[in-house]
């Protein structure tokens, strides 16, 4: 009888927690900015960014071809997201790296000047409603 109560009182809980996650918000928010900084002789690649996957593989990207207007815009849920950008000097398509850092001009929405890789939490930002100015500046 202890057995059947706790079976129960299992498969109630698991009722709970899955009513509970099917309900989340399908809401999303407009995130736009533009690049500055750039030259306009190049490409420049803007990339969304989620903390599973960081530096490694983007959520999202953007190509702007040398010349056009150096806007961006996602749509995105709710959530912590970064925003990276980079001008791509010698059109290989990536962020070329060197010893002392990114050897191509390349920023985030929220800057990051220290003197190593950044982590997530040092450009992320919380988005919950429409960002018409997550401008990167590329240095």
């Amino acid at each position: 009888m202890k057995n059947l109560r706790n079976l129960l009182l299992a498969v109630g809980l698991i009722g709970v927690v899955g009513a509970s996650t099917s309900q989340s918000s399908s809401e999303t928010f407009k995130l736009s900015g533009r690049v500055m900084g750039a030259s306009g002789k190049n490409a420049v690649y803007v990339a969304l960014w989620q903390a599973h996957g960081f530096l490694v593989q983007p959520a999202q990207t953007r190509r702007i071809g040398a010349g056009e207007e150096l806007v961006f815009h996602f749509d995105v849920p709710a959530g912590r997201w970064a925003i990276g950008a980079f001008e791509d000097r010698n059109g290989n398509g990536t962020l070329d790296m060197g010893t002392l850092g990114p050897e191509e001009p390349s920023g985030f929405w929220r800057p990051f000047d220290a003197p190593r890789k950044p982590e997530f939490v040092d450009v992320d930002s919380l988005i919950n409603r429409d960002i018409p100015n997550a401008n990167v500046t590329l240095k």
